[in-house]
């Protein structure tokens, strides 16, 4: 179950004991901070037509109810999406193999009456440029939403939005690339158990940054603390990078309860109304080379709403990004967990080096937090050769 958890809020830390915080100056010699990439913009994302139309396919038509047609041929069948609106009449169980291309303003509309658009346990699936708008999903449901274990799914220049829960669940194995998921009443992509998940561009250049926009995803069914935000995952291993996560009501980019081998880079997340990256009683991430800038605007006070935050979590490096205007800047909170455990999440072998920290809002550009008397100074965790400074950088 994502987002499932036990959050101590500010009310239960007016009591803190033992927490102390680190910071780093900036050190002698050549500077360590990184330069931002090139080409950062995703306000104008290219959006390139379907790459599996040239070789034509089954079509299906806005008037056809698409289902029918599905079931009407093979696995491994190409159909084409035509162009116009689908109103009321696509919710498809695809067959393994399957693969979906769009015509250029191919728009599947569930008109708030449909609970998904793609669903099923079938595995190789293709989505490739299609609009995905007004599913009624149940809670914790999605647009787009295959079976965890239906491996291998392809979603290419999608855009899932103004759905009731989450624009898209992930699968195992599953591989996304570019798209929106944006304006959703929750998610835009979440993440329950799968695991070998790729978030990335539409290109091999992480200077481009068009990799999904995950942006105003709201809070109208749950609170933040639940579930809400661009991305959140939970359990499986996640690579994310290229995304530009900006202008959620929660966080940017999040993971939750047992969430290990993550590698979070060379995204752009801004203004988002919680923490902009967020890692939580999870284990086993690298988070390097983002830009993170203008997050906790709601400014919650502690060690919470950092650019960067890691909650109770171990083995994690976060080094080589840029951080401007946020409410925090590179924190790390203790608590104790029992939501999360088996395993008992422990905030240690915790290193950030070689950032670059500017105009944080809040009392930390860096440091750590316990609230439950344990003494992190006996801890592997240390904040090195970063470089803070009191005007942006952005």
């Amino acid at each position: 179950m994502i987002g499932s958890k036990l959050r101590w809020r500010s009310a239960l830390i007016a009591g803190l004991v033992g927490a102390f915080s680190i910071t780093a100056c900036a050190p002698d010699g050549p500077s360590q901070t990184p330069e931002p990439p090139v080409s950062p913009s995703m306000r104008e994302p290219a959006s390139p037509g379907a790459s599996c139309l040239s070789g034509g396919g089954v079509a299906i038509g806005p008037g056809e109810d698409a289902q029918r047609v599905v079931n009407a041929h093979g696995p491994g069948t190409t159909y084409v999406v035509k162009a116009g609106t689908h109103l009321r009449n696509f919710s498809v169980q695809p067959k393994s193999g399957d693969r979906f291309c769009g015509e250029q303003g191919a728009v599947l509309d569930g008109g708030r009456s449909l609970a998904s658009a793609f669903s099923g346990g079938a595995t190789k699936v293709t989505l490739d440029s299609i609009m995905v708008v007004n599913y009624d999903s149940d809670r914790q449901g999605a647009a787009i939403h295959p079976q965890p274990r239906a491996s291998g799914w392809v979603v290419r220049n999608v855009s899932a939005l103004h759905n009731s829960w989450a624009g898209l669940l992930v699968a195992d194995g599953m591989t996304i690339l570019g798209g929106h998921y944006n304006d959703n009443d929750q998610l835009g992509i979440g993440g329950n158990a799968a695991t070998g998940i790729v978030v990335d561009g539409l290109d091999d250049n992480p200077t481009t940054l068009d990799g999904p926009e995950l942006a105003r995803n709201h809070t109208l069914r749950a609170s933040c603390d639940y579930e809400s935000g661009g991305m959140k995952w939970d359990v499986g291993q996640v690579t994310v990078r290229n995304a530009y996560a900006h202008d959620n009501d929660c966080r940017g980019l999040w993971a939750d309860i047992n969430a290990h081998g993550a590698l979070i880079e060379h995204n752009l997340v801004e203004n988002n109304q919680a923490e902009g990256i967020y890692y939580e009683i999870s284990q086993d991430a690298v988070i390097r080379n983002n830009r993170v800038y203008g997050n906790g605007i709601r400014a919650e006070g502690w060690y919470w709403d950092g650019g960067i935050t890691v909650a109770s979590s171990f083995n994690v490096e976060v080094y080589g990004n840029r951080l401007s205007g946020n409410y925090n800047g590179i924190t790390g909170t203790q608590q104790d967990r029992p939501d999360s455990t088996p395993p008992a999440h422990l905030l240690d072998n915790y290193h950030v080096y070689d950032n670059l920290i500017c105009a944080t809002h809040g009392e930390h550009p860096t440091g750590v937090g316990a609230d439950n008397d344990a003494d992190l100074a006996r801890r592997d965790i240390s904040f090195t050769r970063n470089t803070i400074q009191s005007s942006p950088c952005e």
